[in-house]
């Protein structure tokens, strides 16, 4: 079962052509050595290196296969696994980084077939060493290289979202899984940065949903963390905005401790696409 992807060009169909992707108008795309699929031309691009840069990507990597996130990934799993399709599902994962969710839905979900995407290259670089049976994507996603209603479920996960472009990738009935900052999110990290630290807003994306997506459900994810060392402190402030936001002084403070524990505490929201009237 096949991901069908969509030239980035024309929107024709993409088929596999030995180590290349081609469509009826002769637009062909090289897959990389490492497996993966160029679908972002460089006249989509809004800078010539958009997306996580080598060194958030290398943090990023470091921290996730510690397992600190792996509630999360089970959470996901146990969430797909009550849609209850009997056939293999096509999961998309939007905005996939270097693919530590994604390889872990697939080894869990053995038969469906699941592609992860991101705009940044050297998350797909990283991405496609963990899991050669997975089809990885450099894309945006605001025009995804994807075919119309082939996907059971997309997964979002502290990424943007385009609500119109999902639903056309979706098939009616097909479910999008949403991960957003609960409001004590990594509370403890930023109560050692800052000296006020307010709640993370709730996600207003949700209150102004388009007709055909309806949300279902939401559950909050907690765990409880403990970071052991600097390292795994600094790796995880690498993977979130206050990265850029943290001086010397507030960077200093931060590693002092040596550890850190720290509360994980994620919104799980479960949207579905609604079948069209009859």
């Amino acid at each position: 079962m096949p991901i069908l992807l969509r030239c980035p060009v024309c929107y024709e169909a993409l088929r596999s052509e030995q180590k290349s992707a081609v469509c009826k108008n002769n637009h062909r795309f090289d897959r990389a050595r490492q497996g993966y699929l160029n679908l972002l031309p460089s006249n989509k691009k809004r800078s010539k290196n958009p997306g996580d840069d080598q060194m958030m990507v290398e943090a990023r990597t470091r921290f996730l296969n510690h397992g600190y996130y792996q509630p999360v990934v089970d959470a996901l799993i146990d969430k797909l696994k009550s849609f209850g399709n009997e056939a293999p599902q096509r999961i998309l994962d939007a905005g996939c980084g270097e693919g530590y969710y994604t390889s872990g839905i697939k080894e869990q979900l053995k038969d469906s077939s699941v592609c992860g995407f991101d705009i940044a290259k050297p998350a797909i670089l990283a991405a496609s060493k963990r899991n050669k049976a997975i089809e990885w994507l450099v894309a945006s996603v605001s025009e995804l290289p994807l075919m119309d209603e082939q996907f059971d479920a997309v997964i979002s996960i502290f990424s943007r979202c385009d609500w119109p472009e999902f639903s056309r990738v979706l098939k009616p009935g097909g479910h999008i899984l949403l991960l957003t900052p609960g409001q004590n999110h990594l509370m403890a990290l930023r109560r050692a940065i800052y000296d006020e630290v307010r709640p993370y807003p709730e996600d207003k994306r949700l209150q102004d949903l388009p007709e055909d997506l309806a949300l279902l459900e939401s559950q909050t994810i907690h765990h409880l963390m403990m970071l052991e060392n600097t390292q795994a402190i600094i790796d995880l402030l690498a993977m979130t905005p206050h990265y850029w936001h943290v001086n010397a002084r507030q960077k200093q403070q931060l590693e002092q401790p040596g550890q850190l524990e720290c509360e994980l505490e994620m919104r799980l929201s479960v949207l579905q696409k609604r079948y069209p009237s009859a």
